[in-house]
């Protein structure tokens, strides 16, 4: 059976990356939902729509473990999920809050879009765990449709960085987490802007990690011998996401996009 991952564009490629890499026998099935995104600018009761439309759509492929690789989808819609799915569902909050907590840090800058920050998901968790880390949110809603247009090493996306980070290098923040996982394709122009000496924090592979052991822990790993099978799915623009998600890969790839249509009726094709 394959893992299912969904997010609402290409952002949540940085998280099959690592999943793909911990798990090479493992089949998986990625959900972009580029037609809505982003996300981060969206009513709570919309992203929770879109994401139970994403997560119903994964569960048609009898996926056995789903990963929301979303930040604000995991801000806005995880718990309820957790509650109502027959299967184990991952988000991205508890990966970035173990980062924070191990980093022993006491100044933190957390970048993320509008609605993961209005959310307070992480902060309330991170004043539970670690009330003594001073915490900076910074909302940085062009990040992502930067990211999606392919312009990550534009130096549009410098300027950006630099007009939604500077103010942080008055703060002697220790580390940042990237609160989306858009925006690990943004480091270079985010360390430039934040300072060299800031540690940036990318949960995309603690998330991994995690699967992993639940996986482990279920006896639900594939054996080494087996061949893995991935399956894409957007819902716009087919060749605009292979090309894209090359970029993420850094390499080469075949990619076999599928277009499908999400609504209120979850009617696919």
């Amino acid at each position: 059976m394959s893992l299912g991952i969904f997010d609402s564009g290409v952002g949540g490629l940085t998280v099959f990356r690592e999943i793909a890499r911990l798990l090479p026998n493992q089949d998986l099935i990625y959900l972009g939902d580029t037609a809505r995104l982003p996300y981060g600018s969206k009513s709570p009761e919309t992203i929770l729509r879109y994401t139970l439309e994403c997560a119903e759509f994964l569960l048609s492929k009898k996926i056995k473990l789903l990963v929301v690789a979303c930040h604000t989808a995991s801000s806005l819609a995880l718990e309820y999920l957790q509650k109502e799915l027959p299967i184990p569902v991952f988000g991205m909050l508890r990966p970035g809050v173990e980062l924070i907590r191990e980093s022993a840090l006491q100044k933190v800058a957390l970048l993320g879009t509008e609605a993961t920050l209005s959310s307070k998901a992480y902060q309330k968790i991170l004043s539970q765990e670690c009330p003594q880390i001073e915490i900076f949110k910074v909302a940085c809603p062009l990040f992502v449709p930067l990211v999606e247009e392919g312009m990550h090493l534009h130096p549009l996306s410098i300027q950006t960085a630099e007009y939604y980070l500077a103010p942080l290098r008055e703060k002697s923040i220790q580390a940042a987490l990237l609160a989306c996982t858009h925006y690990p394709l943004l480091t270079d122009a985010i360390q430039q802007s934040i300072g060299p000496s800031v540690c940036l924090l990318d949960p995309s592979e603690r998330c991994a990690q995690n699967v992993k052991l639940a996986l482990q822990n279920e006896h639900l790993l594939e054996p080494a011998s087996k061949s893995p099978q991935y399956q894409f799915y957007t819902t716009d623009y087919p060749d605009r996401f292979a090309r894209l998600a090359k970029q993420f890969f850094g390499m080469p790839l075949s990619l076999d996009i599928n277009k499908l249509e999400l609504n209120k009726n979850l009617n696919y094709s």
